[in-house]
């Protein structure tokens, strides 16, 4: 992953939840399920991603399983996180709360899931146009499979924390998006300093 495509992760993972959170009032649950709809996007494309890469069906299918089961226990933890945060949380009213919730008069599920579908489509196009080798598009998997277990670790942290501790949504929506770009960030600034 280069550094245009880390920012470029830095400000849609980030930056736009982070906006979302102090404009347009989204809780932690709005912010989580604007992260799993990025992280399922990146699933899908995944998947068109190893059409152009020669390896093995079999070290391929490991990948794309390695990929899926890391994607579905982060689901699953920002779902126990949110019973945790609010004793009658119902994950499908929420949902449907995040899909539907106005802010310029648009739902913004009809803005942001084409915009996510979007950003990964030009990304994929992108990687074709460069005519990557087969070892850097594997590497930009392997990438971020590594960004995968570093959110899990996080989001792992956020709902060991607060099984012992009662903390603010405020402070919990700061330590997730903390942990997502904190690494982004670290490995950004790594790639800047002389050799």
């Amino acid at each position: 992953m280069n550094n245009q495509e880390k920012i470029a992760l830095i400000l849609g993972d980030v930056a736009l939840p982070l906006i979302g959170f102090l404009f347009w009032n989204w809780g932690f649950y709005f912010i989580a399920l604007y992260f799993i709809a990025d992280q399922l996007t990146k699933q899908i494309f995944l998947f068109f991603r190893f059409k152009n890469i020669n390896l093995s069906a079999s070290f391929k299918a490991i990948l794309l399983s390695k990929s899926y089961i890391l994607f579905f226990v982060q689901v699953l933890i920002i779902i126990l996180i949110n019973y945790q945060i609010t004793s009658d949380f119902n994950p499908v009213k929420g949902l449907v709360s995040f899909l539907t919730y106005k802010d310029m008069g648009v739902q913004q599920g009809v803005i942001l899931i084409p915009l996510l579908i979007f950003a990964e489509w030009m990304k994929l196009k992108a990687d074709r146009k460069l005519n990557l080798s087969d070892e850097i598009k594997q590497k930009k998997i392997n990438d971020n499979l590594q960004l995968s277990q570093i959110h899990l670790a996080a989001i792992g942290f956020i709902l060991g924390i607060i099984n012992f501790l009662v903390l603010p949504e405020s402070i919990i929506v700061y330590i997730f998006l903390l942990g997502i770009g904190l690494p982004l960030f670290l490995s950004i600034s790594k790639n800047k300093r002389p050799v």
